[in-house]
């Protein structure tokens, strides 16, 4: 049997769609476990009616809203299944994703097996992307380890996503990490702290996965900075504790990057300039920032927005953020104009 568990917030609008594609699955031995994270719209009277419709349905109805981290764990808590696998409820599964899965993890014996993903737009369901990636086939340690766990260190090899895979409960559940109140890269911290106790991953190469893109944002996300932050000091860790000193300075170039992005988007948003620049000025005072001289890599370092960052520069940083915000502003309109026109298409 296979657990599907779904987290869900406020999704009435997409909700059914997600629900009929798991309902309809070509492999039927589905445990689907409906996490209700505390929803004030009414996600809970859709999962309730499509209950009735499907006795495979357990509903997990949680009275405090904790995020999307924490409710994947709630249900997989409650999972029961020989596999599990995450599927968000904006989000929707082509017809045979699970039995693809299912098959290939049992044909090479896998403990993670993955379908690819494809970025979905608009009432038209325009295909915005097909994300899939050079590497198929079957990946076995130590060639996991050693070639492919920098893909949750900064370099973009491998899909670092929960969703699009299915995870073997008796070789994965007991090292998913417990919640630490990520509200973003839960994903990527789930897969990354799995991946050195798996011995083995098949990535199948059809389409099985549709990620609804909501394009660009319309509020700057307060989350990303502080959690990316976060998961900065846990990737350091684990560079330490597996002596994968390779990942250095990908992580370096991540965070500073994340950084200079945090401020684009305040700067985007309208946020005072004063209290962007104090917020700045605090930060530069944090001694993650010193790592960066570790970094031996000219074009890196003599970077005008790295330079400002060892001169604790405040108003530099904001400078540069700022004529960077300009020409962005543009192309954001544009998206913006472009999504708003496909969601009525």
């Amino acid at each position: 049997m296979v657990s599907v568990i779904v987290p869900i917030y406020n999704s009435e609008k997409y909700l059914p769609q997600c629900l009929k594609s798991i309902i309809n699955q070509t492999y039927k031995d589905l445990e689907i476990i409906l996490v209700n994270d505390a929803s004030n719209d009414n996600s809970l009277e859709t999962c309730y009616k499509y209950q009735q419709k499907d006795k495979r349905i357990v509903i997990i109805d949680k009275k405090q809203n904790e995020g999307v981290e924490k409710a994947r764990y709630s249900g997989l808590s409650a999972a029961k299944g020989e596999y599990f696998t995450f599927v968000d409820s904006d989000d929707w599964l082509e017809t045979k994703a699970i039995e693809i899965m299912i098959e290939n993890a049992k044909r090479y014996n896998t403990d993670i097996t993955s379908v690819e993903m494809q970025r979905v737009m608009g009432k038209s369901q325009f295909i915005k992307k097909r994300t899939k990636t050079s590497i198929t086939g079957l990946i076995q340690q130590p060639e996991l380890m050693e070639k492919y766990f920098i893909s949750f260190l900064g370099a973009n090899i491998l899909s670092v996503t929960a969703y699009g895979k299915l995870y073997k409960t008796a070789t994965t559940k007991s090292y998913i990490p417990t919640p630490i109140g990520l509200s973003m890269g839960e994903d990527l911290y789930l897969n990354m702290m799995l991946f050195p106790n798996v011995n083995s991953i098949y990535i199948c190469e059809e389409i099985g996965y549709n990620y609804r893109w909501g394009g660009m944002t319309t509020r700057y996300n307060t989350h990303l900075y502080p959690d990316l932050k976060k998961l900065y000091f846990i990737k350091k860790e684990l560079i330490e504790k597996y002596q994968y000193h390779k990942a250095d300075n990908h992580i370096r170039f991540e965070i500073k990057n994340i950084l200079l992005s945090d401020i684009k988007q305040r700067i985007i948003f309208k946020h005072p300039k004063e209290q962007i620049i104090i917020d700045i000025e605090k930060e530069l005072h944090d001694p993650l920032w010193e790592d960066l001289k570790q970094v031996h890599h000219d074009n890196f370092i003599n970077s005008p927005f790295t330079q400002a960052i060892f001169k604790k520069s405040a108003a530099d940083l904001y400078d540069i953020a700022y004529e960077l915000a300009k020409k962005e502003r543009l192309l954001r309109i544009l998206k913006t104009s472009a999504n708003y026109i496909l969601r009525y298409v």
